[in-house]
Order: C-alpha cells, then structure tokens, then sequence
C-alpha cells in the first residue's frame, strides 16, 4: 500500500469531519477533480478516509453510551425518589420500555413458519446491501 502524502491526509481528515470536497479542495490548495479520483481509485486514501469514519463513529457511539447511562440513571431517580406519583409512573414505564417489557411482540414470533419466513426475507433484504 503506497504511503499518503500530507495533502491526502489532510483531505482524509476534513474529509471525515464532514467538510465538502469543495472546501477540502481550497483548504488543500488541490482540485476537486483530484479529490474525486482519490474517492473513486486510491485504495490507499479510501482505507484512509474510511478508518477516520470509523473513529468518529466509534467516538459518537461511546458518547451516546455514557449519555444513554445518565440517562438511565435520571430517570431511575425519578422513578425512586419523586414525591408525584405520575412522575414515578411514567418514570417506571419508560424503564420498562427500554427493558423491552412494553408488549410481548417484541419477543417475536412463536410460529416456525412465521419466523423461517421472516429470516428469508431479512436475508434477501441484506442481500441487497453486501
């Protein structure tokens, strides 16, 4: 795998963070029709690029995570420690909710067929995306 140039670091990076090609292309002093080759053709650049994607998201990811835990434990508080009985309730609801308690659908189907079926389908449905 050839090495990247600074240029095409750089261009990875703004890439990644969301910058358009064309701004990526003034602040790398490079043309858009260069950019647009290294995207189309430079496995190098697109791994790249693609790792930088990859970090962002596992950063969103691990902060949605902690958030989703305060979250949890706000409301748990209220459930527990609210001098309303509606703040509890709708407190205790919402905890079951996210425990997957909310309706026995969401357990899924008890029925063979119903499910061999469903798992086709999904299968055809990913088909489409590899």
């Amino acid at each position: 795998m050839a090495a990247l140039t600074p240029k095409q670091l750089q261009a990875a990076a703004l890439l990644a963070s969301g910058v358009t090609i064309t701004e990526t292309a003034e602040k790398t002093a490079t043309t858009r029709q260069t950019l647009h080759q290294w995207l189309k053709t430079d496995d190098a650049f697109i791994a790249h690029l693609n790792g930088l994607k990859h970090e962002i998201i596992d950063s969103g990811r691990a902060a949605i995570q902690t958030a989703a835990a305060l979250a949890i434990s706000t409301i748990t508080a209220l459930m527990t420690d609210s001098a309303k009985d509606e703040v509890r309730l709708a407190a205790a609801k919402e905890i079951l909710m996210m425990a997957g308690l909310k309706k026995a659908s969401t357990i899924g189907s008890d029925s063979a067929d119903k499910l061999k079926k469903a798992r086709i389908k999904n299968a055809a449905f990913d088909a489409i995306f590899d």
